[in-house]
C-alpha cells in the first residue's frame, strides 16, 4: 500500500524521533529558574552554562552531518536520542554545576547527532518531490511540537510527583530510538556518493552567497528564539506565575511555533520565499510590545501576545532550511549541521552578554532588544537580492 512506501515509513519514523529529541531539549526550560535556587547560582551563570551547552552541540552539527553523509548506518540518529533521553532528564538530580553540565553537555551531544543525519535523510527519501518544502515543514513542524510539550510535561511531571519522577521519562526517547531502528528504511545509495573532504566542504559553503546569508538569517531566528525560551520564565516567575501555568505559557508558545512550521508552505505559496522571511521577523516587535505593556493589567492580552510570537518566529524555519539544502544540493547532512545546528550555536552565544545586560537592567530589556535585532533582519531580508 502506497502509505506504507518508504517515504511515508522515513517521515513517520523520523518525525517521531524528532519530537522525542526535541522534547528533551526544552524540558529544562520552565526549571531554569529552580535549578538557580537549588544551585544557588545566578542568572548570568546558568545563562552561560546554557550557552555552552547549545554551543558544544552545535559546534559539533556540521561535523557529523560530514561523517553522517558518508556513514552507511543510521548510528546517529539512534544514538543521539538515547544519550538525550537518559542525560538531559538526569540533570535533575545535579548537586552541584559541574555535575549538571556534564548531564547538560552529554544529552546536547546527543542532539547534535541527532540532528544532521535525521534532516539529510527527508531531503534524500523525497528528493524528487515537488513538495519538499512541505514535508519538511511537517518533520520539523512535529519537532517543534516536541519542543513545545517538553515544558509542559517537566513543569506538570517534577509539581505533581517531585523531581526524581522527571527521570522516567527517559522511557519516551528509548522507546523512540528503538522504533525508528527497525521502522525507518535503510539510507539511500545517493546518499553514500560524495567523496570531498570536510574542509573542502566548508570553503564550499563559505564561498557560496547565498547559502551565507540563509546562515546568518537562522543566526538571528536561533538567537531570538533562544533568547526568549531561557528568560520569559524568569519574568514570568517575576510576575507570580507558577511552575505549571509558566510550563503551559511556554508549550503554547512553542506549539504556535510548530504550526508555523507545518503550514509555512502555504504561506511561500502565497507571498514567497522572500515575503514569508520578513513576515516572520517584523512582527515579533510589535508582539513583544504589547506582551510588556500589558503583562501588569491584562494577563490575557499579554500572553496571547506572546503565544503569537512563537508562531512567527518559526515560520521561517523550515523555508531557511530547503533552501540552504537546495544551494548546496551535494552536501545536505553538513548543510543541515549548519543551519540547524551552526545557527543554533552562534545564536546561543548571545545567552551570556543578555544574562549579565538582564541581571542590570532587567529582562524585559532584552526582549526589546532581541525583538528589535529581528525587525531589522526582516528589513535586510526584504532587501536581500538572494530570496524572491
Amino acid at each position: 500500500m502506497k502509505i506504507f512506501n518508504k517515504e511515508n515509513r522515513a517521515l513517520f519514523g523520523l518525525s517521531l524521533g524528532h519530537f522525542s529529541v526535541d522534547l528533551y531539549a526544552s524540558l529544562l526550560v520552565p526549571l531554569y529558574p529552580f535549578i538557580v535556587s537549588k544551585l544557588d547560582i545566578n542568572l548570568a551563570t546558568i545563562s552561560s552554562t546554557i550557552a555552552l551547552g547549545h554551543l558544544v552541540s552545535s559546534m559539533m552539527q556540521p561535523i557529523f552531518g560530514f561523517v553522517a553523509d558518508k556513514l552507511k548506518h543510521r548510528f546517529f540518529m539512534v544514538w543521539g536520542l538515547i544519550l538525550s533521553s537518559i542525560f538531559i532528564p538526569f540533570s535533575i538530580k545535579a548537586n552541584s554545576l559541574l555535575f549538571f553540565t556534564m548531564c547538560l553537555l552529554l544529552g546536547m551531544v546527543g542532539n547534535a547527532f541527532f540532528h544532521p543525519q535525521v534532516s539529510a535523510l527527508i531531503k534524500e527519501f523525497n528528493k524528487n518531490n515537488p513538495k519538499i518544502t512541505f514535508i519538511m515543514g511537517v518533520f520539523l513542524g512535529i519537532g517543534t511540537l516536541g519542543y513545545a510539550i517538553g515544558p509542559y510535561v517537566s513543569s506538570f511531571t517534577v509539581n505533581h510527583f517531585g523531581q526524581n519522577a522527571l527521570l522516567f521519562l527517559s522511557a519516551i526517547g528509548l522507546f523512540s530510538a528503538v522504533f525508528m531502528y527497525f521502522f525507518v528504511p535503510k539510507k539511500p545509495k545517493t546518499q553514500l556518493q560524495n567523496q570531498d573532504n570536510f574542509f573542502f566542504i566548508i570553503k564550499e559553503i563559505l564561498k557560496n552567497k547565498c547559502c551565507m546569508f540563509l546562515t546568518f538569517v537562522s543566526i538571528i531566528k536561533s538567537a531570538v528564539s533562544i533568547s526568549f525560551g531561557t528568560y520569559i520564565p524568569f519574568l514570568l516567575k517575576s510576575h507570580g506565575f507558577s511552575l505549571p501555568t509558566i510550563g503551559l505559557i511556554v508549550t503554547g508558545y512553542f506549539v504556535m511555533g510548530g504550526f508555523a512550521t507545518i503550514y509555512s508552505s502555504k504561506f511561500e505559496n502565497k507571498i514567497g520565499s522572500k515575503g514569508v522571511i520578513t513576515l516572520s521577523f517584523v512582527t515579533i516587535l510589535p508582539l513583544i510590545l504589547l506582551f510588556l505593556y500589558f503583562i501588569n493589567t491584562n494577563k490575557i492580552i499579554a500572553i496571547s501576545a506572546f503565544i503569537l510570537t512563537g508562531f512567527f518566529i518559526m515560520l521561517s524555519v523550515g523555508i531557511l532550511l530547503v533552501q540552504g539544502q537546495n544551494a548546496m544540493p551535494k552536501y545536505t547532512g553538513v548543510i543541515s549541521g549548519v543551519m540547524q545546528g551552526f545557527s543554533w550555536g552562534i545564536g546561543a552565544l548571545f545567552l551570556s552578554p543578555l544574562g549579565f545586560l538582564g541581571q542590570q537592567f532587567g529582562i524585559d530589556k532584552i526582549l526589546i532588544l532581541m525583538s528589535s535585532l529581528a525587525l531589522l533582519t526582516g528589513i535586510y531580508s526584504y532587501k536581500s537580492k538572494y530570496l524572491k
